[in-house]
């Protein structure tokens, strides 16, 4: 494997992992904002289950760590929250990729739920407070956009011959 196609996949993870931490900070009215997906950690669970040989619970506790310096947040709350969903995403990673894609929905839609609670959990612990509705939108909304990444990154990696 030559250098350029060793490339490929690196820029493609880091221009994914960018994007992702651009939407999450990127400044929206609070009642448009409590829709916003969870893309970091959608993201995260794509990257974790379709390269689990290269990409792991270091994968996303760094990415975790830099979403907390970037949202100005508890540092350690994304990082914990995402390096225990890597933890079952690589326990797990061939039963989910082999559903559907709506069947990987609801999986996503427990596991995004899962990191609100963890995260949400830390920041009750640092003192601050959050509505249930800011929990509970973004991980339907997150559900809902997993088929759209789904193919969008699926093409990408078509396009480009990135496996």
């Amino acid at each position: 494997m030559n250098v350029s196609q060793r490339r490929g996949p690196l820029i493609l993870l880091i221009s994914s992992i960018l994007l992702g931490l651009f939407i999450a900070i990127y400044p929206l009215p609070a009642v448009v904002a409590m829709f916003r997906p969870e893309l970091i950690c959608m993201l995260v669970l794509y990257w974790v289950m379709n390269s689990p040989e290269h990409l792991g619970l270091s994968f996303a506790w760094c990415v975790g760590l830099l979403q907390d310096m970037v949202e100005f947040g508890v540092w350690g709350a994304h990082a914990l929250a995402l390096t225990l969903l890597a933890y079952i995403c690589l326990a797990s990673y061939q039963r989910i990729r082999s559903y559907s894609v709506w069947h990987q929905s609801i999986w996503v839609f427990v596991l995004v739920g899962m990191h609100q609670v963890i995260v949400s959990w830390v920041h009750n612990i640092a003192g601050y407070q959050h509505e249930a509705q800011e929990l509970i939108f973004p991980t339907i909304i997150s559900a809902l956009c997993w088929p759209l990444l789904i193919y969008l990154l699926h093409r990408v990696r078509l396009r480009y011959r990135i496996s």
